[in-house]
């Protein structure tokens, strides 16, 4: 009977043990994630001090487009600064006086009588931008798109 009493003795006393140990796992492993968490949340802030979140829409004329949801950007960024970051690269344009002419998103070709005209949502509509994409600075926040198309439709 001794051995029994003994038995269960020693099984209570692993299992609060086992108890304790879970605990003080939880506790600490609930104290690093709140430390991870307002770690996060102030690089979050020091990075909003210093890019914008920008959304940017390519419509390749033929019903396919793309979104860059949530794109950072550097604050004082031009729309064609951009969009060259969202798409690797990917944006041709011949340069003039009045700025560049984008000939080219993704690989897709904008050639008469279609080509890639630039626009901003304004909450409503889309508006179609009247200076060149390097001059248009992108704010926080912003909507903007690329559309393939004659300069009559809008996105």
């Amino acid at each position: 009977m001794a051995a029994k009493g003994n038995l269960w003795f020693t099984f209570s006393l692993v299992l609060a043990c086992t108890t304790v140990l879970a605990s003080a796992m939880a506790v600490y492993y609930y104290m690093s994630y709140s430390s991870s968490e307002r770690r996060y949340a102030d690089t979050i802030a020091a990075l909003d001090s210093l890019t914008y979140s920008v959304r940017i829409l390519v419509k390749y004329g033929n019903g396919t487009q793309q979104w860059y949801n949530q794109t950072r950007i550097p604050i004082g960024w031009s729309f064609i600064e951009a969009t060259n970051k969202t798409t690797s690269g990917k944006v041709l344009g011949q340069k003039y006086s009045f700025g560049t002419f984008v000939t080219s998103i993704n690989g897709v070709l904008g050639n008469g009588p279609e080509f890639w005209f630039a626009y901003s949502w304004n909450g409503n509509n889309w508006v179609l931008l009247e200076i060149a994409p390097e001059q248009y600075t992108l704010r926080q926040g912003e909507i903007v798109a690329w559309y393939l198309n004659d300069g009559f439709k809008t996105p």
